[in-house]
């Protein structure tokens, strides 16, 4: 048998030593990666999900007069979306206790209401006919029966004011109760108010103003005036 030459032993000395080294490294890797886990992959998920988030930022520099404009629409805008909401609310529990008719909406902006320091009075009688309401209801209602609809697309709101007599037999001395604007319906005009008023004599004056009149300094309110007790 003929010997190895120096050379080759050599050589299959490193091979050799080259193939364990790798062997090694193996075993080391897979050793590795059980105690120390490599990265993550990060896989993208798309769903058919869809989450809207409202952000309102509060501005940094509240100092700014167009920051501080913004900020309060952003407020004012809140606080009608809360006036809605409970109005909604209101309203779906009276329709439920008015057989499905809805009752006038409140008008939540002021700037729509009368701006004037005071106003005259007119004679309702010519345009709507109505019954005064009963104060021992559970609710306050009005109702209110254009004789022409027509004219409903002239007149920019319903009004309602409520005072409160000092006692039954008083007939000038009252106190101020309420005062509400509402929207005008093209028909079926009614306006309720839940009934949490005190024992005692009222007055009740409910009526409209026309559009036209809303730029004169003392506009007309045509009205019609109820003395009620509860």
């Amino acid at each position: 048998m003929k010997k190895l030459s120096k050379q080759a032993k050599t050589n299959i000395r490193s091979a050799s030593l080259f193939i364990i080294g790798v062997i090694v490294t193996i075993i080391f890797t897979k050793t590795s990666d059980k105690i120390i886990p490599s990265d993550p992959v990060i896989v993208k998920e798309f769903t058919d999900t869809i989450k809207i988030i409202h952000d309102y930022r509060i501005p940094y520099n509240l100092n700014d007069d167009s920051t501080r404009f913004e900020l309060e629409k952003k407020i004012k805008n809140l606080e009608l979306l809360n006036d809605y909401d409970k109005q909604i609310k209101e309203r779906i529990a009276l329709t439920k206790k008015s057989n499905g008719e809805i009752p006038n909406l409140i008008l939540t902006n002021k700037a729509e209401r009368l701006k004037s320091k005071g106003y005259t009075y007119g004679n309702s009688s010519s345009y709507f006919s109505s019954d005064c309401p009963n104060l021992n209801n559970d609710f306050l209602e009005i109702k209110i029966n254009f004789f022409n609809t027509a004219i409903v697309k002239d007149i920019a709101f319903l009004r309602v004011n409520i005072y409160r007599f000092d006692n039954y037999n008083s007939t000038e001395a009252r106190t101020f109760v309420l005062e509400e604007y509402y929207e005008v319906k093209p028909s079926n005009n009614f306006i309720k108010i839940s009934n949490d008023f005190s024992k005692g004599k009222y007055e009740i004056v409910y009526g409209f103003i026309f559009k036209d009149d809303l730029t004169k300094k003392y506009p007309t309110f045509y009205f019609k005036k109820c003395i009620v007790k509860k």
